[in-house]
């Protein structure tokens, strides 16, 4: 997404540490849905972005998805609102309890790019924090941005990581309207996964909220 005006801030919230224990467990980086998602990331930055250019994680974690941007040739960093356990080969790049805004100013004006890698479901108002981003980093240029999808497969996962949405494309066009920002790529992935949790959702069966991390990759 690309920015075109810039309204009022918003804010969000962060993870606990039990959450990051459950969402982020050791070996995380492993599953499928990441290792699947970290191509899909690194392909729209590479899209959007030139080896070399500055990009920022919000709400980075242990920062998995910085390391992968960083052995792709990106000058890539993060920043969290908790205190997760990063990653040790990219401690120096991710900041945590640390909000955007409070970076270093010198980084503030380099990056041109934002992952906000399922965040905004978090955020009660999207596009005031949205444009808080544009007013504190002003070389932004692009927005890349990931959330859970279509609001039918709301789930107790949901309620326990304080979603407040799941998105389809029409909500992420409202976004992007409300927000001045112009969809340029867009894309639903894991296909597969839609029927299995639909009709889990339509028996009534709870999903599991802890993450188990494979053994394996």
């Amino acid at each position: 997404m690309t920015n075109s005006n810039d309204p009022a801030a918003a804010v969000g919230t962060e993870f606990s540490g039990e959450e990051y224990d459950e969402a982020y467990p050791p070996g995380y980086e492993l599953h499928y849905w990441h290792r699947a998602r970290s191509d899909i990331v690194r392909d729209y930055v590479r899209a959007a972005c030139t080896a070399g250019d500055t990009v920022l994680e919000i709400g980075a974690g242990r920062g998995h998805y910085v390391g992968v941007l960083r052995a792709a040739g990106f000058d890539a960093y993060g920043c969290d609102l908790g205190s997760p356990r990063v990653h040790e080969n990219v401690r120096p790049f991710v900041f945590s309890g640390t909000d955007f805004a409070e970076l270093d100013a010198d980084l503030r004006r380099r990056v041109t790019a934002v992952l906000l890698l399922d965040v905004i479901e978090h955020i009660e108002r999207p596009p005031g924090f949205i444009a808080s981003i544009f007013q504190a980093l002003p070389a932004l240029s692009a927005v890349i941005i990931t959330v859970p999808a279509r609001q039918e497969l709301w789930s107790n996962y949901d309620e326990h990581y304080r979603h407040f949405l799941r998105y389809d494309i029409r909500g992420l066009r409202e976004l992007a309207r409300s927000s001045h920002l112009l969809i340029e790529s867009w894309g639903y992935f894991f296909h597969g996964l839609y029927v299995p949790a639909w009709i889990l959702k339509r028996m009534g069966v709870n999903r599991a909220t802890a993450f188990v991390a494979p053994a394996t990759p």
